[in-house]
């Protein structure tokens, strides 16, 4: 008999599911050690808004049905009445929400790499994409909870709708309708990109089937509609939500958009270009930089891996078009077409601050690397269809270089602060529970917070009176 036995027929698939589980597990408990170690549990910044507006009454339909009840994100308003009933509205249970939303696109990452036999190792790279530390108040900042699953949604209706476009299904097609309405519930102004992306190709479905699947009469004509419609009745009811809300924005310029652009037309395109730079190197870490480099040189600097990452889109586009891969999947380029996107309404709604830093802002990276998973799915795809070419092989092995070193300095840099962050966050905790041995002014510049001093103590004095938060032991 040879020593060399080959696997028992599905063991080796086991093996590779087993490996996959595992690395998965392995993001999440990363991103638990972030969370454990760089914070604690205390309201600060917007939290403050949020309990002036919302506690102690969180069951109170006044505060839920107002006419722009879709911005305020309405699974927020019965998240936080769990919290503040079961856990004494602690900033850590919201944290570990946005975990949740991470593990949820892991999890269907997880399901596309399996049914496309991509690897364990090119999965792993991708699942560190997903927990790189360039998203570090992501993790921490617990009121984007929501925001975070509502993107593990997105990746839910993307792998839904490729697994629709490639095989039909009535269970498929239900999910379809039904989807769009559970994400108005969690995606506030974050649906924009999912809808304008989807109706993209809802529109190809209806008109250009064959396309997208390679075999005509594939699918129903009117079931096509349907979806469309269905995405295209979720992006109207939020804008008839936002049409009713007050928006505020502190630190905005006074200048109006064309007076904006004639004072420095290069701002706008200096400010998108800069965005793709994030992906590869965090905001906090390119700032550190200015201690070894002039303000001109690290603004050129920042530039140029702009323009490195928007060629890393150009070249995903191109691969994916020259191998025809809309034909079995358009999983990948439904997550780059959304990045892309993200980076304009980053772009269109964030130059009102006339501020650069905006552009590579930690809170904006989950929202960008959508589009940077989209971009390596398509490189592993090619490479694994081209296995014996070198082609253009090294220059996705390049690519593959560079957000791997640029990620892993960020997140060597990010730990390193870790302890930092905590004690930050300890000096918060202890100014809420002793805040009357504090100023106004020292109270809103410990706890980031930048309007009405009185909102401030109004919410640490519900806070207080409810014993919640800080307050609750």
């Amino acid at each position: 008999m040879s020593e060399n036995k080959s696997l028992k027929p599905g063991t080796e698939s086991y093996m590779r599911d087993a490996a996959m589980v595992l690395i998965a597990l392995v993001g999440l408990l990363f991103g638990l050690f972030y969370i454990k170690n760089s914070c604690c549990d205390v309201v600060y910044s917007d939290y403050i808004r949020l309990v002036d507006a919302y506690l102690p009454d969180v069951t109170d339909p006044g505060k839920f049905f107002v006419p722009d009840i879709l911005t305020r994100v309405p699974a927020a308003f019965l998240m936080r009445a769990v919290n503040v009933e079961f856990f004494g509205f602690s900033v850590t249970f919201d944290r570990l929400l946005t975990l949740l939303g991470f593990a949820l696109c892991s999890a269907v990452l997880l399901l596309y790499s399996r049914k496309k036999h991509i690897s364990p190792a090119a999965y792993l790279f991708l699942i560190f994409l997903l927990y790189s530390l360039n998203k570090w108040e992501i993790f921490i900042n617990g009121s984007a909870w929501s925001h975070v699953v509502s993107f593990g949604l997105f990746f839910t209706y993307y792998y839904i709708f490729d697994g629709y476009v490639v095989k039909p299904s009535k269970g498929g097609f239900a999910a379809l309708l039904i989807l769009p309405f559970i994400i108005l519930m969690f995606a506030g102004e974050y649906i924009a990109s999912y809808c304008a992306v989807m109706l993209f190709f809802a529109v190809l479905l209806i008109f250009f089937p064959r396309v997208l699947s390679g075999k005509p009469g594939l699918h129903k004509s009117s079931h096509s509609t349907a979806i469309f419609l269905c995405v295209l009745a979720a992006i109207i009811l939020y804008l008839i939500s936002r049409s009713f809300a007050v928006w505020e924005h502190a630190g905005s310029t006074e200048l109006g958009f064309l007076e904006f652009v004639k004072a420095d037309s290069l701002f706008i395109p200096r400010f998108f270009i800069k965005s793709f730079a994030q992906v590869v190197l965090g905001g906090e870490t390119i700032s550190s930089f200015s201690a070894y480099l002039s303000e001109q040189a690290l603004g050129n600097l920042t530039l140029i891996l702009g323009l490195v990452v928007i060629g890393a889109y150009l070249l995903a586009i191109f691969l994916y078009l020259r191998d025809r891969m809309y034909e079995k999947t358009v999983f990948p380029m439904i997550l780059i077409l959304s990045g892309g996107f993200n980076h304009v309404l980053v772009t269109a709604g964030r130059w009102i601050f006339a501020d650069e830093s905006y552009a590579l802002s930690s809170r904006y990276a989950a929202q960008f690397t959508i589009g940077i998973v989209g971009i390596f799915i398509v490189f592993f795809l090619h490479m694994k269809r081209h296995e014996k070419k070198a082609g253009i092989k090294i220059s996705l092995i390049i690519f593959i270089i560079l957000f791997l070193s640029g990620n892993c300095y960020t997140c060597y840099q990010e730990i390193k602060k870790m302890p930092y962050r905590e004690q930050n966050y300890e000096r918060m905790y202890e100014a809420v529970r002793l805040h009357a041995q504090y100023t106004d002014e020292e109270l809103c510049d410990i706890l980031e917070w930048h309007k009405d001093p009185e909102i401030l103590k109004h919410a640490i004095s519900v806070l207080e009176e409810n014993r919640l938060n800080v307050f609750r032991n």
